[in-house]
């Protein structure tokens, strides 16, 4: 299997902040996305780096089976659009369903090679590029969109990933110990008022000349912030966030297959 050091997987591109980051940091990127609003505007965004080759866009939904099927866009904010039809709809938000083409993982890693890094956020599907991952295929640098009863850890450990960080997707931290315990204890919307005044305090940033976008998925790799836990840990710590459930903040795995 060919393996481009130069190149990172965008799985769920959405409208392109992360892309942008990666191009600035001089990577190829393959987007993959099947929003047929973000596709459009994600061929205007990128329109000389695709004429440059450094950017090729995939407009397709990664799925169990190759085909079409039936995927909800979510109107009032597009980044939930999700084959899980509760994602796109939870509170009461506006969606329609819209027919779009569909890919199993595997065959895009057959017929691009594997990346340095593979960033994953389908809003619920991100398992189904894991699974197709091999001893072979699988990048240097990974992450997934966690969500409660995911068990990507599991997954990527059983692939040979040695190191996990657990990231909030507001602050690109890891979620302090302490604190999580203690608002665990706190009425939900006291833990939520105090989860959304973190980022505000807190956020992270490892590229000083680069400003993150409100739903970025923020540094990558050997960049991001905090230090790398075992699986053991990773899952002790997923376990305490996962009892601290105030919907004011979501949170991203990262693996690496070797770091220090």
């Amino acid at each position: 299997m060919t393996v481009r050091p130069d190149l990172i997987y965008d799985v769920g591109a959405s409208f392109g902040d992360d892309s942008a980051y990666y191009l600035s940091r001089g990577f190829h990127v393959l987007a993959v996305e099947a929003n047929p609003l973000a596709v459009a505007h994600l061929n205007r965004r990128f329109d000389s780096e695709i004429r440059q080759g450094r950017f090729a866009l995939v407009p397709v939904a990664i799925a169990e089976t190759e085909g079409t099927a039936d995927f909800w866009v979510c109107d009032d904010e597009p980044d939930r659009s999700s084959f899980d039809r509760s994602l796109a709809s939870g509170n009461g938000m506006r969606h329609h369903a819209v027919a779009v083409e569909t890919s199993q993982f595997g065959t895009l890693i057959e017929q691009f090679g594997t990346p340095f890094y593979c960033k994953i956020d389908i809003e619920g599907s991100d398992g189904l590029c894991l699974r197709d991952l091999t001893a072979t295929t699988r990048p240097a640098f990974i992450s997934a969109e966690l969500l409660p009863g995911d068990r990507h850890i599991e997954t990527l450990s059983g692939l040979g990933y040695a190191r996990f960080k657990i990231l909030s997707q507001r602050t690109f931290r890891p979620p302090n110990r302490i604190i999580t315990a203690w608002q665990a204890r706190l009425p939900s919307r006291v833990s939520r008022k105090l989860t959304n005044m973190r980022p505000l305090l807190t956020r992270y940033g490892a590229d000083g000349a680069w400003r993150f976008s409100e739903y970025s998925s923020g540094p990558f790799g050997s960049e991001t912030c905090g230090q790398w836990l075992t699986a053991g840990e990773a899952l002790g710590l997923q376990r305490l966030v996962e009892r601290n459930p105030d919907g004011a903040d979501w949170y991203d795995v990262h693996a690496a297959l070797d770091a220090s």
